[in-house]
């Protein structure tokens, strides 16, 4: 029923850390450093915290890779829980909407398109999915002609295409900025720039987050933030004085920003 290639871009190392407080209380921990990692807490004495590896093929999990990263406030706690060796892995996967249309079945959510899981939007996303799933079958009296319905149904991977443009669009953006060495300049650059960029607070921030979360799907909207970002970036790099160095850093940026640019044009794409 699916026709897109799945992309495993990197995988998820989970593990349990106990009798540990985060910073702030009811709050997820983000760590964006050589790569990405989230903790946040799943009882009063337990944290879960994922750990991202990059690459198609999960390396041997060892204390090497799980803990290069972790500020020294989560760093006992980490050693602990890998003795422990109760460690589970996942592979982020990454699926552009795409579906043959069967009559008598039908695919939303992850089923249907997948994203990397650093913005949390597949819950989200799957959720758009059964209330648009909803709206068009409402008006239908007679659900038992399943290749009629099929055929009425054609339209949904294009429906949806507003609800899950930004979100897809950011995760795979942000996962490919942030799961990067600070080796490369222009990436680099680029995390300082969306740091920077948040810290304007206003409508900069509320916006963002308003996208990522699924309550703004004007795509125009996410459009603006790019290039408010990539503008900001730039302008940071050139003023007061631009070198040819920050010049060439400047130019990769615009690259930079545009990896994953192939999603909004395969999203929505019917067989």
């Amino acid at each position: 029923m699916a026709a897109s290639k799945i992309e495993v871009p990197s995988y998820s190392v989970g593990l349990v850390l106990e009798d540990y407080n985060l910073p702030y209380a009811n709050r997820a921990y983000f760590i964006l450093k050589d790569t990405i990692a989230i903790a946040y807490p799943i009882s009063s004495k337990e944290i879960r915290c994922l750990v991202d590896v990059p690459g198609p093929k999960l390396p041997s999990i060892s204390t090497e890779i799980c803990t290069f990263q972790m500020p020294p406030e989560l760093y006992n706690a980490f050693i602990c829980a890998i003795d422990k060796e109760n460690i589970r892995t996942m592979p982020n996967r990454i699926m552009p909407a795409s579906s043959y249309p069967t009559p008598g079945a039908f695919l939303i959510g992850d089923s249907l398109n997948m994203r990397h899981s650093i913005t949390g939007g597949g819950m989200t996303v799957g959720l758009s999915d059964v209330v648009l799933l909803r709206d068009l079958l409402r008006p239908l009296n007679d659900l038992s002609k399943a290749a009629s319905i099929c055929k009425y149904l054609e339209s949904f991977c294009v429906l949806r295409k507003p609800s899950a443009f930004a979100i897809n669009t950011l995760a795979s953006t942000l996962h490919t900025v942030f799961s990067s060495s600070d080796q490369d300049p222009a990436r680099k650059e680029m995390k300082e720039a969306f740091f920077n960029y948040l810290s304007l607070e206003g409508v900069f921030s509320d916006g963002l987050m308003a996208l990522l979360s699924g309550l703004n799907t004007n795509p125009l909207s996410l459009v603006f933030h790019c290039f408010a970002m990539l503008a900001y970036a730039v302008g940071s790099l050139l003023l007061p004085f631009p070198t040819p160095k920050h010049m060439c850093i400047a130019a990769r940026l615009i690259l930079v920003c545009w990896i994953r640019h192939h999603l909004p044009y395969t999203e929505g794409r019917r067989n």
